[in-house]
């Protein structure tokens, strides 16, 4: 980041923070580990997750049926969190390489902390998890045959490869599934949705209209499939649905439309891609890499939203604790555009706009485009540029966070 991952994202950060998690465990991406398994398929690999998430059990909540490393060792966070057994489980590693993996990084930093705590001396987290397969599908393919496997009925897709499709003419059906919202989350969810740039061509369904989704389907024989979630969940139940039904060619977009508009700014597709998205305001929507490409132009102010109770005060970061962005001023969102107006009245000034999660906020984005402010957004907030700052390697704003 679906959750949708946004939400799970936001979900996973709040579950895993019961550990605080130290600094002195070592770091390695996805793509350094399969080159390391290469050229030693016995180094030990402990996956984290779920049961459910490990062995694509999910019957709802089907997106984080994402598949796992062959042969990794499984055992589930909240047991080591809370059953001293399960960590002498991996007693025979305590002076070897073990890499802890989960699904975005934030539940393999708590477990790569509990290891150091019981001695443990050479405790690897391995960057982003397993969404890495996908955000990072181009690194690693060459990796996937040998190192990869899922139990999924239906075939996950990346944002690089629906990309490569769209651009080579493909003419995939794209399908953005919704179902009611049924958290707080969903709702902000769907707010997001009214702002972000989606896929021009794609059909939209609401979860419940399966039925319907069948007969489009059908119609349109031969050609490939790719389901994708808006609000809520449902896009991987209904493909793994068809798929049972033997309908071929069906596949889920893991990370969805967001990720797919994350993907083509951070790979600068968004000239070739991008005519596929239908721009539906003037917010000009940006990503961490973005925010750090533009950080050094002139003429830039950037805006922290965040109640001015949170500004300059310490977040609980995954990794490090924060307070804001470095170069950010405070303007609580809930004030509105007028008061906004009176306080940054230069409108040839572009303006950064950033809330803590990605979503709040983004009306009162919208109105200032209508007031004339060249207004640019950023995607997944404050916590998705800690995420960058501490899962890619090659980031080059890591010290961009306020301690």
């Amino acid at each position: 980041m679906t959750k949708q991952i946004p939400a799970i994202i936001f979900l996973l950060f709040i579950l895993t923070h019961v550990v605080k998690a130290q600094n002195n465990y070592n770091e390695i991406s996805l793509p350094e580990l399969m080159k390391k398994k290469q050229a030693d398929k016995n180094i030990v690999v402990v996956d984290v997750r779920t049961n459910a998430e490990y062995y694509d059990s999910a019957t709802r909540g089907k997106q984080s049926n994402i598949g796992r490393i062959k042969d990794a060792l499984h055992i589930e966070l909240r047991d080591l969190q809370q059953n001293p057994d399960a960590v002498k489980q991996l007693d025979a590693y305590k002076d070897k390489d073990i890499y802890l993996i989960c699904s975005h990084s934030y539940r393999s930093r708590s477990a790569s902390s509990i290891l150091l705590k019981n001695g443990f001396t050479h405790v690897n987290n391995v960057r982003g998890g397993m969404t890495e397969w996908f955000r990072r599908y181009d690194d690693l393919a060459p990796y996937k045959s040998d190192f990869y496997e899922t139990s999924t009925s239906y075939e996950n897709v990346s944002p690089s490869q629906v990309a490569h499709d769209l651009i080579a003419g493909k003419n995939p059906l794209l399908i953005g599934i919704s179902g009611t919202p049924r958290f707080w989350w969903d709702s902000a969810t769907k707010k997001l949705y009214d702002y972000l740039p989606l896929f021009k061509e794609a059909i939209y369904f609401d979860y419940s209209d399966s039925l319907k989704v069948l007969e489009t389907v059908q119609k349109e024989k031969g050609r490939q499939v790719v389901f994708f979630n808006m609000v809520n969940n449902g896009a991987a139940e209904l493909a793994d649905w068809l798929t049972q039904k033997g309908i071929p060619g069906i596949s889920y977009l893991v990370g969805g439309n967001y990720y797919f508009y994350e993907h083509i700014r951070n790979k600068q597709l968004a000239g070739k891609a991008g005519k596929f998205m239908v721009q539906k305001n003037s917010i000009q929507f940006i990503t961490p890499i973005d925010y750090c490409n533009q950080v050094s132009q002139k003429n830039l102010q950037v805006i922290d939203l965040r109640h001015d109770t949170l500004f300059n005060k310490i977040s609980d970061g995954v990794k490090y604790d924060y307070r804001y962005l470095k170069g950010s001023v405070n303007f609580f969102a809930g004030k509105g555009e007028d008061l906004f107006s009176k306080e940054f009245p230069d409108k040839q000034k572009n303006y950064i706009l950033m809330s803590q999660d990605g979503m709040a906020g983004l009306e009162l984005a919208g109105a200032l485009t209508k007031k004339g402010y060249k207004i640019y957004w950023l995607m997944g907030g404050l916590w998705r540029l800690e995420w960058y700052t501490i899962n890619i390697e090659d980031f080059g704003c890591k010290d961009i966070l306020v301690k």
